[in-house]
């Protein structure tokens, strides 16, 4: 339910006549190098667009969450994720 009252509160901020509120969101998202149009700024603002670090290259895209839950699925975990549970060479305590 909150989530459709967020939808409601973008859709009746989108379609004001000031464009502030437009101007910021799409300047956001043209940033992230994504195309402005009014669902991609959606997302945006709801939060369901984040940023994907490939795990090989560790180069930065930016996704949905569902397509990052899916390529998580098929490539594994970031780097980040991995280099935090590898073991630690340590010397051992005299």
């Amino acid at each position: 339910m909150t989530e459709q009252c967020s939808i409601d509160f973008f859709d009746r901020c989108w379609n004001k006549k000031s464009k502030k509120f437009r101007q910021s969101i799409t300047q956001k998202v043209m940033n992230k190098g994504l195309e402005p149009s009014q669902e991609n700024c959606r997302n945006h603002w709801l939060g369901l667009i984040k940023s994907y670090i490939w795990p090989k290259s560790g180069r930065i895209e930016h996704l949905h969450i569902k397509d990052i839950r899916k390529r998580r699925k098929i490539y594994g975990p970031a780097r980040t994720v991995e280099d935090t549970n590898r073991k630690k060479n340590r010397k051992p305590y005299k």
